[in-house]
């Protein structure tokens, strides 16, 4: 069975952080870090997709696979 696919970018969801709080990323641009996050909204969803860190709002790793797995509304 194939991994579900992130409904933010459409490749496999293969790797998930839990990273409600964010992250910072090195802005070269201005010598600083920047605070980055995958929320867009108050209610953080505690999945995040690492290859294009979007959200997944309707994901738990543990939850059981299937094609609607991540994009369950």
């Amino acid at each position: 069975m194939n991994a579900p696919t992130c409904p933010n970018c459409g490749a496999p969801i293969t790797r998930v952080v839990d990273v409600p709080y964010g992250w910072w990323e090195w802005d070269k641009a201005t010598g600083s870090y920047r605070m980055c996050t995958a929320a867009t909204r108050v209610d953080v969803a505690p999945w995040v997709h690492v290859d294009c860190m979007g959200e997944l709002r309707h994901f738990h790793p543990q939850n059981p696979v299937s094609d609607t797995a991540a994009t369950a509304s």
